[in-house]
């Protein structure tokens, strides 16, 4: 069931109860554990946190503190999550399940009396039979035409039923950020700020940057955000500027970190601009290099940090490569963002948060638990915690630049391939940096690379409209590997078909699959059927 009135049915209904908070492993579940924590904080409750990486987890991390095959009558569980469709049983559930989302205009949810019926009991049909044995042929033939009428009746319900199922959850998409959801809750508590408003603008970053959501989604909730920013920067009037915070609604540009990092390396490692100007080719480069000059840039001055290049050159760099934009097909590389200002010399931009977000989520050294990431992220949203931030913002340089060589190794190899109604691409075992692609996004942002890249050097006219599958090892031990898809870029809308396809596919060729990620467009099967899966795929979408 639907949370109507969230600040009483949600928020108060928690005083003095004991919670449980299980976050997802991902930047959209920090920021909302982050805005929760500190929303909890003021009412003085008390909660136990469990941090969740996919269904089985879920599951595993539940058991430890509840029953549950059967969860005792006063356990009331509060879903919220991005991920769409939701599931119809907790939609009419009787209140034990309660959803804090809003009935989505354009999300077509079947009724429940065809999803969900109660069959009338035999027993009571069959007590109806009288003890006089003259009778008895009669009943049993009357009730034998009224068996195969309801089984007629109750085939064609369940096929109708099966159709309606199948066209509410055939397509995987995203909704609203939870830590939007959230920030609005603390909104009508008048107990957000600056802080808070922050950590909202990060989760919508993240679900642009990972092409969860689509541009006009994106364009209608950073209007409302910037509301929220004009309104809280005249709340308060900060007069030291060393503690002064402040949010700035601007354009930015579609660079990787290129304030934290070295013009020439953003420009180059950025999947926009690299897939642009084909950067991974020789003429590529020296179109880069012909955009450096043309820009008025020194090679000394491209090539060293952006926060020590000539004050003059950083404060025209923008406004001088969108005038450039229109020369060297880079249009659309300005977009409008949110940075953060605070002290003298600190300033991130969204992107960059993000980026340094999933570097020590997803690319942190391996004897590093996957709760102690998850605390050190929740640290690096603190402003207190620079340092953790500015080791992020280093290891997701190291991620953007593992990317390009991929897809460069991918283009000049020949690897990416053509299978008709679709075209794939498989991480080898044992290549470079391999075992990062085993991780969700990071595995997204290389498939969207790829997929772009593959458009802009294929001579294919409908190479805009084949959709892409990636594949990489994710666990050598029980050789397993992650199968994920992506839409065809001609598609504006980001839903995803692949999750239905997916488990279509392993049920024809009748193998052992894993669908453990609440994403379902993300899929495990065994290495040794990897092949097979791609052929059911292959004969499914042609």
């Amino acid at each position: 069931m639907y949370v109507e009135d969230v600040k009483n049915d949600f928020y108060e209904f928690l005083a003095g109860k004991r919670i449980f908070l299980i976050v997802n492993y991902d930047i959209d579940g920090i920021c909302s554990c982050k805005i929760l924590q500190n929303l909890l904080k003021h009412r003085h409750t008390l909660y136990s946190l469990g941090v969740v990486d996919g269904i089985q987890d879920l599951k595993r991390t539940y058991s430890e503190n509840f029953d549950l095959l059967e969860p005792e009558e006063d356990v009331i569980l509060f879903v919220l999550d991005s991920h769409r469709p939701l599931d119809l049983c907790n939609i009419y559930s009787n209140g034990q399940i309660r959803l804090l989302a809003n009935l989505e205009e354009d999300q077509q949810i079947p009724e429940f009396h065809d999803i969900f019926r109660e069959d009338e009991s035999e027993d009571e049909e069959e007590s109806e039979l009288g003890d006089d044995d003259e009778d008895q042929a009669a009943k049993r033939r009357r009730l034998n035409e009224e068996a195969i009428l309801k089984s007629r009746e109750r085939k064609i319900w369940e096929e109708k039923r099966n159709k309606l199922l199948f066209d509410y959850s055939q397509f995987t998409y995203y909704s609203k950020a939870s830590a939007i959801v959230l920030f609005d809750l603390a909104w009508k508590l008048s107990k957000d700020d600056k802080d808070l408003l922050w950590l909202a603008i990060v989760s919508l970053t993240e679900q642009m940057l990972f092409g969860k959501i689509d541009n006009t989604q994106y364009v209608l909730e950073t209007g409302n955000l910037q509301a929220h920013v004009t309104r809280l920067q005249n709340r308060t009037n900060d007069t030291d500027v060393l503690t002064s915070l402040k949010i700035v609604f601007e354009k930015d540009l579609r660079l990787c970190l290129y304030r934290h990092w070295t013009v020439e390396s953003s420009l180059k490692y950025s999947a926009f601009t690299a897939c642009k100007m084909k950067l991974w080719s020789l003429r590529g480069d020296k179109k880069l290099q012909e955009l450096l000059a043309d820009m008025g840039l020194p090679l000394v001055q491209s090539k060293q940090s952006f926060g020590s290049m000539d004050l003059q050159l950083r404060q025209e760099f923008q406004n001088t490569l969108e005038n450039l934009a229109e020369k060297y097909a880079l249009n659309d590389i300005v977009y409008a963002s949110f940075t953060l200002q605070f002290g003298y010399r600190n300033k991130y931009s969204a992107s960059d948060i993000v980026y340094a977000l999933l570097a020590i989520l997803e690319a942190s050294t391996a004897d590093r638990k996957k709760e102690e990431r998850f605390h050190v992220s929740l640290d690096c949203l603190s402003r207190s915690q620079k340092d953790i931030l500015t080791e992020g913002i280093e290891r997701a340089k190291t991620v953007a630049t593992t990317l390009f060589r991929t897809v460069q190794s991918a283009l000049d190899m020949k690897h990416i391939i053509s299978a008709g109604p679709f075209i794939y691409y498989i991480v080898q075992e044992g290549c470079l940096d391999w075992y990062m692609f085993s991780h969700q996004h990071i595995l997204s942002l290389l498939a969207q690379f790829i997929l772009r890249a593959y458009a802009a050097m294929s001579r294919n006219r409908k190479a805009a409209s084949l959709p892409l599958i990636v594949s990489s090892p994710s666990n050598i031990e029980m050789s397993m590997c992650i199968v994920m898809g992506i839409p065809p870029l001609c598609e504006n809308s980001p839903k995803n078909f692949f999750g239905k396809a997916f488990e279509q596919a392993a049920e024809r060729i009748n193998c052992d699959s894993v669908c453990d990620y609440f994403d379902t467009s993300y899929f495990q099967v065994h290495t040794k059927n990897r092949t097979r899966f791609f052929d059911a795929l292959t004969a499914l979408l042609s």
